[in-house]
């Protein structure tokens, strides 16, 4: 669900609504909605390489998932003040926060649900100076998604980024989540040449700017 401007904005009301009809269709009805704030976190030791902590909650999420039977429910920010995120998470409420501009890493210890922090890939990017990628004890998921030059706001633009940048990712062993420009034409190739842990749609599965669900069908089936 997304909080930071874009033509896809919905408002806390709706969120709570869109929250209610996954309650409801849930396999385990009667688990309350604030689930994954209250589980505990996966055991991870102090001093974890960046491979044993994302695997550590990559795995702890999917268990969570199962364990609730329904999708978990995530709140898109981008350099949006802590104090509306941790407001519109706790009325929602989300099980999941994804930071989608230029927050600190450090700002994920000050949300108490699991935060997904992108990354922005283009030309210029390279793992080596993306120190911040692989700190740990900070955000529980590595989203890559394409920066797009000249964008005020980032992300649902339908651009493409060089996936053996992924794939690199992936050979370290590190899950991660994947965006930019995938639609159901070109999410297998996806996959297959960057090898993520999960896959992030927006404007690939609409059509005139609405969500299509034809596509949405079919983009799951490309991405499986």
């Amino acid at each position: 669900m997304i909080f930071a401007p874009s033509p896809r904005l919905i408002d806390v009301s709706l969120a709570q609504e869109i929250a209610q009809a996954v309650y409801t269709a849930s396999s385990v009805p009667t688990v309350n909605s604030n689930d994954v704030a209250s589980l505990a976190h996966p055991s991870i030791a102090a001093g974890s390489a960046a491979p044993e902590y994302f695997n550590a909650w990559s795995q702890h999420l999917s268990d969570i998932q199962k364990r609730l039977g329904r999708p978990l429910l995530a709140g898109v920010f981008q350099n949006q003040p802590l104090e509306h995120i941790l407001e519109v998470a706790r009325q929602v409420p989300l099980d999941m926060v994804q930071l989608h501009g230029n927050e600190s890493v450090e700002m994920a210890q000050l949300i108490p649900v699991p935060v997904i922090k992108v990354f922005h890939v283009d030309d210029t990017f390279d793992l080596d100076d993306e120190s911040d990628l692989l700190k740990t004890f900070n955000h529980s998921v590595i989203l890559l998604d394409t920066k797009v030059a000249g964008a005020s706001q980032q992300g649902g633009r339908g651009v493409s980024f060089d996936w053996t940048i992924a794939r690199r990712l992936s050979d370290m062993g590190v899950p991660f989540l994947m965006a930019g420009g995938l639609t159901p034409d070109n999410v297998s190739e996806a996959v297959e040449v960057g090898r993520p842990w999960g896959v992030d749609v927006s404007s690939g599965t609409e059509t005139n700017k609405v969500k299509d669900p034809s596509k949405i069908r079919a983009f799951v089936r490309g991405a499986k």
